[in-house]
């Protein structure tokens, strides 16, 4: 079952471009930016990165959206989530018909799909990235310190693969800028060993 799993997800991987569909599967320049990629949502990066789904985001904006791509709701929240801005937003709703596309792909190729994005922690990452106190960021998320700092920590990683594989380029600084940014206080402290 591996060896047919692994076939299916080569064809999804054709299908979109990642790799040639010629006898060799050769890896294209699309499937090398897909590499640098590390997520259960990578493919859904990959070809969001390739729409232009984050292309003029601030950098809260971008921690914003990036956001949706790793971070899982618990337990019940005390509002509904949104989106801080119009921007973001939009991206949003781009990146959402992205992942709608790359299921129905995975789907057509006998392959499970992932869980949708989810906002949960956009308004919180976007006011830290903007520059906000822990407390105030805690209040909108609702989270405890530790988990803040967790998913903060994975939108950082996301932002940092982001500009790993697209290049030289707006996307590429715009991203390194929400690393620079969001990397400070108890975000960037180091862990404490037992």
């Amino acid at each position: 079952t591996i060896a047919v799993r692994f076939d299916r997800i080569c064809s999804v991987l054709e299908s979109l471009g990642y790799l040639s569909a010629d006898h060799d599967s050769a890896v294209t320049d699309a499937g090398r930016m897909l590499s640098r990629l590390y997520s259960e949502l990578d493919l859904v990066t990959a070809e969001a990165i390739r729409a232009g789904v984050f292309d003029g985001l601030s950098a809260p904006q971008l921690a914003a959206v990036l956001s949706s791509l790793v971070f899982e709701a618990r337990g019940d929240r005390r509002e509904p989530a949104r989106l801080p801005d119009r921007a973001s937003e939009n991206a949003q709703q781009r990146l959402r018909a992205v992942w709608r596309q790359v299921c129905l792909t995975e789907r057509d190729h006998r392959l499970p799909s992932h869980d949708q994005p989810e906002i949960g922690f956009a308004e919180a990452i976007h006011a830290w990235v903007s520059g906000a106190e822990l407390f105030d960021v805690l209040m909108i998320s609702g989270l405890t310190a530790g988990d803040f700092v967790r998913w903060a920590r994975q939108v950082i990683d996301a932002a940092g693969q982001v500009a790993d594989a697209v290049g030289p380029g707006p996307l590429r600084t715009v991203a390194r800028e929400v690393v620079f940014r969001a990397r400070r206080g108890v975000v960037d402290a180091a862990p404490l060993e037992d």
